[in-house]
Parts: C-alpha cells; sequence; structure tokens
C-alpha cells in the first residue's frame, strides 16, 4: 500500500498549519532522529511528510528567495522544465 505524502499544497505565500495537520506531518514519537543518512528512518515517509508541511507553512516563495542557494535554484528550474516538457508529451 503506497501512502500519500500529504494533502497540503504548499503556495505562494505561507499557511498557517493547525495541530491536527502538525501532529499528522510529524513522526509518532516527535523525535529528530537520523536513521542512515535520512531523518527519523529508513522509511522515506516521514522525512516527506514534514518537508511538505515546513514548505506549505513558510510558502514557495520565501523557500525558493530566501532558503535556496542559487546553484539550487538552477537546478530547480531545470528540474521543472523536464517535468512541464515531459508532461506535455506525455
Amino acid at each position: 500500500m503506497m501512502l500519500k505524502k500529504s494533502y497540503l499544497v504548499p503556495k505562494k505565500e505561507g499557511q498557517l498549519l493547525n495541530c491536527k495537520e502538525w501532529d499528522e506531518h510529524t513522526s509518532e514519537e516527535h523525535k529528530w532522529e537520523l536513521w542512515e543518512g535520512i531523518p527519523f528512518s529508513t522509511e522515506v515517509y516521514e522525512r516527506d511528510r514534514l518537508a511538505i508541511c515546513l514548505i506549505y507553512s513558510m510558502g514557495l516563495e520565501y523557500f525558493v528567495n530566501e532558503l535556496l542557494p542559487d546553484e539550487s535554484k538552477v537546478i530547480l528550474l531545470q528540474l521543472l522544465q523536464n517535468t512541464i516538457k515531459d508532461d506535455n508529451e506525455g
């Protein structure tokens, strides 16, 4: 069974989280552990849900303009262009 990573949809501006959403997007134990280089455990499900939760909270504009280094922005742009190209061709 494949678990859905999150129902949250990050927007340009940050959005407020409620306690239920926070609890659903952080580990059950609320522990910050590192397992073989992966936060939480070797199952990336918890890491991915937390990542979406945090970007949802800060907004895409802040994430891109304030947090990502220029090199990462170039890589992100290339990935997005390839994704859009693939979607239009498929």
